[in-house]
Formats: C-alpha cells, sequence, structure tokens
C-alpha cells in the first residue's frame, strides 16, 4: 500500500546531514515550537501558502482567481480556514510573491524523486537523511521509505528531535543508519520555556536508541542567552559520553536563515531573533566538549 504525506521539500546534493552526498527529505510536523526554528514551514496545522510582501504588488489577481473566496491572502485565519492549495494564484501570480511550501506526495512519488540520486550517494557514500519538523510526526510515511530504501541498500539517516514513542518507532530505527538527535538544554525547565516540551522524553529516548548500536551523533543547536553557558554544555557532553558507546556532538550555531520564511506565512508574531555566536564562542564550546572526552563533529 503506498502511503500518502506531507512534504515541506526534497533537496538534493546535502552535504551538511551525514556522509557523503545526500538528499534530505524534509517532512511536516513536529511537536515543538523552538525559538530558534528555521523550518517553520514544516509546522503542523498552517496552511503551507506562503506570500511574499516585497514581491507582492496588490493586483489582487489571486484573489479573484480563488474560488474558495478568500479575501486577503495575507489573511492567516481565512487562509488556513478556507485554502486547499489548488495551486491556481501562484501559477498566476505576475510577481512570483506566492508559493507553496508544503507538497502531498505519496511515498511512491518520492522514492521516484530520489531514485535517480543512486549513482551519486554510491560514488560519495552518501545516501538519504529524513528531516522536517519531525520526521517520526509521520510515521507510517517514514516506515515505508525507510523500509523501501533499506532494502534496495541506500545508507539513511534521520534528525530527531528525540520527542517520539520509542515502541512505535523501534523498528524504523533499527532499519536507520545514522540517527541525529538533539539536545537543546540539559534543564527540562528551560527547555520546556524555549521549545514548549520538557527534555524528559528525548533524554530516555536517547538512552534507548544507544542499545541500537547505531551510529549517533547528537547536535547542539547553540543559541547564545539559553544554552551556551559552560555549566549546560558541560552537562551535555558528560550525558553523551556516560550513555553512548561512541560519545560525539556536533555544535550547530544559530543562524537567521529561517526568517523569511515567517514573514512569508504571516508568522511575525513568532520571530525571536538571537545574536549568532562568533567563531571564537564556538572553539571555546568544542574545547569543553572535548575537554569531556566527547568527539566533536563538524558536517560541512
Amino acid at each position: 500500500m503506498t502511503a500518502i504525506g506531507k512534504v515541506v521539500k526534497i533537496q538534493k546534493f546535502s552535504v551538511n546531514d551525514g556522509n557523503g552526498i545526500r538528499t534530505t527529505v524534509f517532512l511536516e510536523g513536529c511537536p515543538l515550537k523552538c525559538r530558534w526554528c528555521s523550518n517553520p514551514d514544516s509546522w503542523s496545522g498552517i496552511v503551507k501558502l506562503g506570500v511574499s510582501k516585497e514581491r507582492c504588488i496588490n493586483c489582487k489577481k489571486c484573489i479573484s482567481l480563488c474560488h474558495k473566496n478568500i479575501t486577503s491572502l495575507f489573511n492567516r485565519d481565512e487562509v488556513n480556514n478556507k485554502c486547499d492549495l489548488c495551486g491556481e494564484c501562484i501559477k498566476y501570480c505576475p510577481q512570483s510573491a506566492i508559493s507553496q511550501m508544503t507538497h502531498i506526495m505519496t511515498s511512491d512519488e518520492v522514492i521516484k524523486s530520489i531514485e535517480k540520486d543512486f549513482i551519486f550517494f554510491l560514488n560519495s557514500n552518501g545516501g538519504i537523511t529524513f528531516s522536517g519538523g519531525e520526521p517520526t510526526y509521520q510515521l507510517e510515511f517514514l516506515r515505508e521509505l525507510v523500509y523501501h530504501f533499506y532494502k534496495k541498500g541506500i545508507n539513511t539517516a534521520i534528525e530527531t528531535c528525540g520527542v517520539f514513542n520509542f515502541e512505535k518507532c523501534k523498528d524504523v530505527f533499527e532499519k536507520l543508519d545514522h540517527i541525529f538527535v538533539d539536545i537543546k538544554n540539559m534543564n527540562s525547565n528551560r527547555h520546556k520555556e524555549y521549545t514548549g516540551f520538557g527534555n524528559e522524553l528525548i533524554l530516555e529516548n536517547i538512552e534507548k536508541m544507544a542499545n541500537l548500536n547505531k551510529s549517533i551523533v547528537i547536535r547542539i543547536p547553540v543559541i547564545p542567552g539559553f544554552n551556551d553557558d559552560i555549566e549546560n554544555i558541560t552537562s551535555t557532553a558528560q550525558f553523551v559520553r556516560q550513555n553512548l558507546k561512541k560519545p560525539k556532538i556536533e555544535l550547530l550555531p544559530y543562524h537567521m536563515l529561517g526568517i523569511d520564511k515567517y514573514k512569508n506565512l504571516g508568522l511575525d508574531d513568532y520571530i525571536y531573533k538571537y545574536e549568532v555566536p562568533s567563531n571564537e564562542v564556538m572553539k571555546e564550546l568544542e574545547d569543553i566538549v572535548k575537554s569531556c572526552d566527547v568527539e566533536v563533529l563538524k558536517y560541512k
């Protein structure tokens, strides 16, 4: 049976999401709302029709074409309640100001899109990475894709926030070759304040994933003022060393590349801006991790 899922995008020739040349499949849906999230287009419950205020010339052609009688594409409540993503407004916008940011796809369509990349995977020891959002949010869709590529012998990885029911997902993780999982803060109260969810389940799932004997890298998105203090980085590194047979951490400096997505989705109220950590600060944090006998990795 062919599963149907919501795909934000399929990114070709990715080199930041695992070894070699990879194709990254971004799936919609996430239980967290991290203040620094660079992929708000992957959040659930939002009609993924992006509109650029900078490009729009207010010609209203989109409104005249809309069979759902939407009066303004900048009225997010109206768009969310009425829009069915038919694509007519996108097709005829003279300024290319409108974009569809989520696509309904079958697993067969995703597979067909990726199969042409197999030669690049084989020549570079690369593969496929499932990201999001949180890939396990669409578990049946993810399962069908992972099982297919497992049977094909293609290397697969996942980027997960760690918030999922492990027993329901265990069979999928057993088929994966590599796991990236975030630890955003070791203090659960702080974690909940900035993401909407505590960290207990995440830490518990990391301990369970460690027993699968998979390649695991813990990622820390470095957010100044939230988790870049010595105490938090040290306690995170110590947890990783104690729970992973081959303890590895990747430090990811905060960036503002997702700001335009918030604006195009009418999510300006969710924009939080932080300082971008300097190279000197990142080096200091790397040294702290290394001092805890944890390897620091960089995928670039």
